[in-house]
């Protein structure tokens, strides 16, 4: 009994550990410049789709703009955002788009994405959320 579960829980564990993709994953912001995201926080994401293109939310905003990798280096450009009155508590948009400015490296383990800065400090965060859409109403 024990051999099957130790089987079992290894199999698991392996499954975790497989990166999903890049593209085409919703990504949820769970850590931005060293903090926590608050949970009460209008959600963050990033939606990493095919040709170089990203898209998501920092809250309040949508975001859309160009990326690039090769191997573990990624390069974020052409960044765009729109201009809504937000009156949200927390405001942590500027968190997502330094992340994005410095984002030098890039590693996807199991369901989480984080984004590092040339001196490799950790910039970003993120969760893949299975099944979530990039529609702005969604939570």
């Amino acid at each position: 009994m024990r051999a099957v579960l130790a089987a079992a829980l290894s199999l698991s564990a392996q499954a975790v550990s497989v990166p999903r993709p890049l593209e085409g994953t919703y990504w949820k912001a769970i850590e931005l410049d060293g903090h926590e995201v608050p949970a009460e926080v209008h959600e963050i994401y990033l939606l990493i789709q095919q040709e170089g293109r990203v898209s998501g939310s920092d809250g309040c905003n949508r975001v859309a703009g160009l990326f690039r990798t090769d191997g573990t280096a990624v390069r974020f450009s052409d960044v765009a955002v729109t201009k809504m009155a937000c009156i949200d508590g927390v405001d942590l948009s500027a968190a997502l788009y330094k992340a994005l400015r410095r984002a030098w490296r890039i590693t996807a383990t199991g369901e989480r994405l984080e984004l590092f800065d040339w001196r490799d400090r950790r910039l970003a965060v993120f969760l893949a959320i299975p099944g979530r859409s990039a529609d702005p109403g969604q939570r």
